[in-house]
């Protein structure tokens, strides 16, 4: 990968985005941007973040704008968290290490991936009590209370279990390039050793997800839920929060978007829980639609390697920078002085724009 120029001279993301471009290895840069097969669900959730249109309030004094948020204990700086990305060291070698200290200077969470290279203990030591562990279930119940103890003694702040990838999917654009990344596994050292089987992941049941919720007193949440049924039956397992995500489009080619489904399971769910949601997020303006239909935070996965790649912990900072900024930009503008007056009155379907073209 070349040396990036400095990330501080970067003003929008769409610039992030072609430095990263620029500078990353062409297969690395389809492993972030591929989705399964075609790339339908790729590009439902962008579309469909682009369908849905803000309403703007007015006569109201935003003169102080709060872009402070929690989620499950966690307090957030502004509404956006890191997603797991398991192959963060293709963009910065630095890997989760460097996520974490970029999440930390700008005062959110990162939600670290299993298949992290860097010490878990390090990451989460760049602000104990905040940072997310990820999980999938690839071991019996005995290499999962190894895991368990090891995030509560390294200080993460809560786990995240995807349920939502049984199997890869197939990604053409990255079969097109030829390009296979597999887990180093330096992170997961001894559990790679003893216990590791990827078979548990596609056997993985509710059952499992209940059994997690009490063996740990850290809050769990389950990532990658779709439907509202599947969100209810999450909490009668004892998780703090669902999110909402469809893996980037990464799994499920052809499947629904998912800001379609936010704010049903945001219903279904009512105040028990809190609610993320994730796939497809690239603008502030898309954060705030996401809050307007009762997420608490929203996760970013491709923009996160696009930082790391335009500039490491620098170029991700400005990532967030940038968003920050954003939302509190069209916080003011819709007549939102906190995160929380944000209601579905602020949103409506509407049709789809093109985008602008450059120039």
């Amino acid at each position: 990968m070349a040396a990036s120029a400095d990330p501080g001279e970067l003003r929008t993301i769409d610039q992030i985005i072609a430095r990263a471009r620029e500078i990353t290895d062409p297969g690395a840069h389809a492993w972030a941007a591929a989705g399964a097969g075609q790339g339908v669900t790729v590009a439902r959730n962008a579309l469909a973040l682009n369908r849905l249109a803000l309403l703007p309030r007015v006569g109201r004094d935003v003169s102080d704008v709060d872009t402070s948020s929690t989620f499950v204990g966690a307090p957030l700086a502004f509404p956006v968290m890191l997603a797991p990305v398991a192959a963060l060291a293709l963009y910065d070698p630095a890997d989760a290490a460097a996520a974490a200290t970029a999440a930390a200077e700008m005062g959110t969470s990162a939600i670290n991936s299993i298949h992290m290279t860097s010490p878990w203990e390090e990451v989460a030591a760049t602000s104990p009590g905040h940072h997310f562990f990820q999980l999938y279930v690839a071991g019996d119940r005995g290499w999962m209370a190894e895991i368990l103890s090891r995030v509560r003694a390294a200080q993460f702040g809560g786990i995240c279990v995807t349920v939502d990838a049984p199997v890869i999917g197939r990604r053409d654009r990255s079969l097109e390039q030829d390009f296979i990344w597999r887990s180093p596994g330096r992170g997961t050292d001894g559990l790679r050793q003893h216990g590791w089987d990827e078979s548990f992941r596609s056997r993985f049941a509710w059952p499992d997800l209940q059994w997690i919720c009490s063996e740990t007193d850290l809050p769990v949440f389950a990532k990658g839920v779709m439907t509202a049924e599947d969100a209810t039956v999450a909490v009668d397992c004892g998780v703090a929060g669902v999110f909402v995500s469809n893996h980037g489009g990464r799994m499920v080619d052809h499947g629904l978007s998912s800001i379609e489904v936010l704010g049903e399971i945001v219903e279904a769910v009512a105040d028990g829980v809190d609610v993320a949601v994730d796939s497809g997020f690239a603008r502030g303006a898309d954060v705030c639609k996401a809050l307007a239909l009762g997420a608490k935070a929203v996760g970013i996965g491709r923009l996160q390697c696009w930082g790391l790649a335009a500039g490491g912990v620098a170029g991700l900072v400005r990532v967030l920078e940038i968003l920050n900024e954003e939302i509190a930009l069209t916080m003011a503008n819709i007549g939102a002085r906190s995160v929380g007056e944000i209601t579905p009155d602020y949103v409506r379907w509407s049709i789809t724009v093109p985008p602008p073209e450059p120039g």
